[in-house]
């Protein structure tokens, strides 16, 4: 799912309607902005693996309210 194609409207009802916890709010802003997990990883400094699983579970939320 590419969420930097979402328009704006997209993504403020998503912001509004996921209820993302801090670092998966933080993810998915990121990647609304086209950033790469793994650059996503180190500014956040986690591992690759964790943000993509944080990415997963933006993934599943945004699935549940669209």
């Amino acid at each position: 799912m590419q969420i930097c194609s979402f328009t704006k409207p997209e993504l403020d009802f998503l912001r509004e309607n996921c209820n993302f916890v801090n670092l998966e709010a933080e993810v998915f802003e990121m990647r609304a902005k086209g950033i790469p997990l793994e650059a996503i990883a180190e500014a956040l400094n986690v591992s690759a693996d964790t943000a993509r699983k944080y990415s997963v579970k933006v993934n599943k939320k945004i699935g549940k309210v669209l």
